[in-house]
């Protein structure tokens, strides 16, 4: 291996992958918890998006807790947008319907009363005593007080899920990410390689041509010398290919901070224009060739930035 090649992988080899930081915006947490005969379950998905946008549906009863509980999922993401689930619901053994005693009483007495006076049975159905509210929702179905200590409990085990799965999910797009770069490192260096060779080429080219267009005239060989110099100059990628490294070691140090986003979009940008520049100053077909591997490689690159926070 070369030192350009040795140096085009070193310094992506210097990551310190416990202080890693790249967080993918696509993530998925949930949890149950229960309570008495109360079950909790809480399910919070994220997708991509630019800016972040979280929505909660929360059980009837416990809306007053939305702002708190979009704090703290907040606090678990930065871009994307969030949709968190939280459902709340009684045992099967708990009855949903109850006997209204005092109603049913009074309900017998007149009942009575009136078939007494008509001489005549009265038959009554169930439906009958439900639209005379004898038979009504039980309304100690409803979660009491206690169940928000079940909400928070599952809420904060979802939310851990939900941190858990983006950071695997950020860890598989930085090894992506970073053989990708790796990758450009490579071809930049074919390319620095094949530039160095260029004036030589220019001037077996020159040479042959003025040999076939000499009527005997000497070729003076310091102004051959001069038009071999302006073109190297011309030609020269240097500038080129020293920033496009620096970039490089760049998008390294920006992956591992906590928000990739925009500082890495500017970088991507800086890429692709060395790269272009490189490409319009030659017309050797491989550095054309390599010219396009590059941005196709920046190209995957930059689609796997848009899913990082």
């Amino acid at each position: 291996m070369s030192n350009s090649d040795l140096a085009s992988t070193q310094f992506f080899k210097t990551i310190d992958t416990e202080s890693y930081m790249a967080i993918s915006m696509t993530g998925f947490g949930s949890a149950d918890a229960q309570w008495e005969s109360w079950s909790c379950q809480v399910e919070i998905r994220s997708v991509n998006q630019r800016f972040l946008d979280i929505r909660c549906r929360l059980p009837l009863g416990f809306q007053t807790l939305e702002t708190d509980f979009k704090k703290q999922i907040k606090a678990a993401c930065t871009r994307g947008k969030v949709d968190c689930s939280i459902r709340l619901e009684k045992g099967e053994g708990e009855e949903k319907l109850k006997l209204n005693h005092e109603r049913a009483k009074i309900f017998t007495d007149l009942l009575t009363e009136f078939e007494e006076l008509s001489g005549r049975k009265v038959n009554v159905e169930a439906r009958d005593l439900s639209s005379i509210n004898i038979i009504e929702e039980n309304k100690s179905g409803d979660p009491p007080e206690e169940c928000e200590n079940v909400i928070r409990e599952s809420l904060a085990k979802a939310i851990e899920g939900l941190e858990e799965m983006k950071l695997r999910e950020g860890q598989a797009m930085h090894d992506d990410i970073k053989t990708r770069l790796v990758s450009c490192g490579k071809i930049v260096n074919k390319i620095e390689k094949l530039s160095q060779e260029e004036p030589g080429r220019y001037r077996e080219r020159l040479q042959e041509r003025l040999a076939q267009l000499q009527d005997g005239t000497k070729l003076n060989p310091e102004r051959l010398e001069q038009e071999i110099a302006l073109l190297a100059d011309r030609l020269d990628i240097t500038e080129e290919v020293v920033r496009f490294r620096t970039h490089l070691e760049h998008m390294d140090d920006i992956l591992a901070q906590r928000e990739v986003g925009k500082k890495a979009e500017f970088l991507m940008q800086e890429l692709n224009r060395e790269v272009n520049t490189i490409a319009s100053k030659s017309n050797h077909a491989e550095i054309s060739q390599a010219s396009v591997e590059i941005k196709s490689e920046l190209e995957k690159v930059r689609e796997q930035l848009q899913n990082i926070e």
